[in-house]
């Protein structure tokens, strides 16, 4: 059983209650944006110019203030390229509430570092809106080297964005705290296409055939077994021990004389793993009549949730959520 800690994003928890190098695994899901505009982000600070939805907007998230300059300023003088990032980010943006949300985020990144394990990874959830910012301070917090995916997840079918291409995903940015990270293969389910491929069967089921040579010359291998030959310039991928136990099996196919075929290797559909996950998620959503939906835009099906923590923690490790996901 994986010990996980909830708690609202509150810096102070992060520096008062979490000790150094103690989580194996942070998955981080901040506001971002989501149901308002994007050019909202970046207004002045001059609140009068606002309307009163716009400011119950952002009242209790960000706002360029006396809050966000003392964070600021904490980080500039800060050890590392953080600062240097973030000065750069104001002389980009200027004094905004976009400058005011990355100044949030890059104070708790700085301590989630230092909580995460060495062999600890971070999965931060974002969407476009500010993606391309966020991903500069994880490179100056954990370092470019230590960056790993950018997973694109498909989030809905479709979505009506008018005068643009309908918006669908979310990004998921993948960091390791060091290159002796924690790591298990996760295999999704074969399409449709490469199911067809097993399009033999027999009574242990469906199964496709694949070849029993290999490139290239070899003085034990490139030789006669069972009457069949693997070619002048190939030869077999197993030895004849292997060769034999397999034929023993009956997991060789045959030519009508009865001697081996080079592409009659029997791989049955039961054993594969399927295809190893890559970095574009379709296959994991709420569905409209979903039992868990619970109704607010931004949630994330439990799915989701389940594959990051079997692919980056093990049995018994601490997994870290700092924005309340539940």
């Amino acid at each position: 059983m994986k010990n996980a800690f909830y708690f609202g994003d509150n810096l102070n928890i992060l520096r008062e209650y979490i000790p150094d190098e103690s989580v194996d695994l942070i998955y981080l899901d901040p506001p971002f944006n989501s149901s308002a505009t994007y050019n909202l982000l970046f207004k002045s600070p001059d609140r009068s110019k606002w309307s009163d939805a716009q400011i119950a907007t952002f009242e209790d998230t960000w706002l360029w203030g006396e809050i966000a300059e003392e964070t600021f300023l904490q980080l500039e003088t800060g050890a590392g390229h953080v600062g240097d990032v973030m000065a750069a980010l104001r002389r980009i943006l200027g004094e905004n509430n976009m400058l005011a949300y990355l100044t949030m985020m890059a104070a708790r990144l700085v301590e989630l570092e230092r909580v995460l394990k060495p062999s600890g990874s971070i999965y931060l959830h974002c969407d476009t809106t500010a993606s391309h910012y966020i991903k500069v301070l994880l490179d100056a917090v954990f370092g470019h080297k230590n960056y790993l995916n950018e997973v694109t997840w498909k989030r809905t079918s479709s979505h009506n964005d008018p005068s643009r291409y309908g918006r669908i995903s979310d990004r998921i940015l993948y960091y390791s705290k060091s290159k002796n990270k924690t790591f298990n293969k996760i295999y999704g389910d074969y399409s449709d296409e490469q199911i067809a491929r097993y399009k033999y069967e027999d009574d242990q089921g469906k199964f496709k055939a694949e070849n029993l040579t290999a490139p290239h010359f070899s003085a034990t291998r490139t030789v006669e077994w069972r009457g069949s030959h693997p070619g002048a310039n190939r030869q077999w991928r197993f030895g004849f021990e292997e060769l034999e136990l397999l034929w023993q099996q009956g997991r060789i196919l045959t030519k009508r004389d009865g001697t081996p075929r080079k592409d009659g290797l029997k791989e049955y559909l039961g054993d594969a793993k399927g295809q190893l996950l890559q970095d574009i998620w379709t296959d994991v959503v709420v569905g409209p009549t979903s039992g868990e939906r619970l109704g607010y835009p931004t949630q994330k099906p439990v799915a989701l949730l389940d594959r990051i923590i079997s692919a980056s923690s093990n049995e018994g490790d601490v997994v870290l959520d700092p924005s309340g996901n539940q």
